[in-house]
């Protein structure tokens, strides 16, 4: 008689699906540009003590907006501050904003999506108004009344944010909470956290590493634009939007200023954008 193991061919055929996904992915040679430019980001920002070579307050008036040299290698700014180190410190200020922003609205939307009722509720008919606002013209109205800050700038762009989030969130966490292991949790009496970290979360996060992927791109962009109009970090703390910021109006004499953080930010727009098409491409149930 003949027998068929259906769970071993199950296993064959996800394992050959997913080698598919994987050359498919690995073909678009974007996609290494882009998982170079993250991993250079990332590296940048955890390690900006080790990388800076300068203070990024400190002041040399006889250095002022001093060409890029060998000591300063991205020149300095009005106040004789090493243009290079701020660049750094200010890579890590925006990644952090940019993230920090994306992770509220997830949260939210997961805890609405999990736990109902009222919650869900007052959560979503939130969620519906703040999806009136533009989201950058929704960043300046709440900056404006909490003024700015890294703090601020995290709370302003994790609320103008929440909406794309939330409801993507909620929604996965709405089918996943049906699930037959979530329910055996429920009755063998696991708290509601952790049932969240084991069993939701780890399901969730494909689709939500996707989208944070692509849209941390806009956030950064966000970010820039808000401290650009002085709504974000607050000087002497660099952003990539304050720098741009105050080499504008130095910027034929001195157009260092305004160009390498525009680059940065052209770079870290880029390299997010090309692994989130990547990751985009590989969980993509239809391939």
């Amino acid at each position: 008689m003949l027998k068929i193991n259906f769970k071993k061919n199950n296993d064959v055929y996800e394992r050959l699906r997913h080698q598919r996904m994987l050359k498919k992915v690995l073909k678009n040679k974007l996609v290494y540009v882009g998982v170079i430019g993250c991993l250079l980001l990332a590296l940048v920002s955890i390690f900006a003590p080790l990388l800076a070579t300068h203070d990024p307050t400190e002041q040399n008036i006889i250095q002022r907006l001093a060409k890029p040299n060998s000591t300063n290698w991205f020149g300095t700014d009005a106040f004789g501050r090493d243009l290079y180190s701020r660049i750094i410190w200010a890579t890590r200020n925006t990644v952090i904003i940019a993230i920090s922003s994306i992770l509220l609205g997830s949260l939210i939307g997961i805890l609405a999506g999990y736990k109902g009722g009222w919650i869900d509720t007052v959560v979503m008919e939130m969620i519906n108004i703040l999806m009136t606002f533009p989201t950058i013209v929704l960043g300046i109205l709440i900056l404006m009344v909490i003024g700015g800050g890294k703090l601020n700038i995290i709370l302003a762009l994790g609320i103008s944010f929440m909406t794309r989030f939330a409801r993507l969130a909620r929604g996965e966490t709405l089918k996943m909470k049906e699930a037959v292991y979530v329910k055996a949790a429920q009755a063998y009496g696991a708290s509601d956290i952790l049932i969240i970290l084991r069993h939701i979360l780890p399901n969730i996060a494909g689709t939500l590493i996707v989208s944070g992927a692509l849209w941390t791109g806009t956030a950064i962009r966000a970010e820039a634009g808000l401290s650009f109009l002085g709504l974000g970090v607050q000087p002497p703390a660099p952003s990539w939007g304050n720098l741009i910021s105050e080499g504008l109006d130095k910027i034929l004499d001195a157009y260092w200023l305004s160009m390498y953080p525009a680059i940065a930010i052209m770079i870290a727009v880029l390299s997010i954008n090309m692994l989130g098409d990547g990751l985009r491409d590989l969980l993509d149930p239809k391939n």
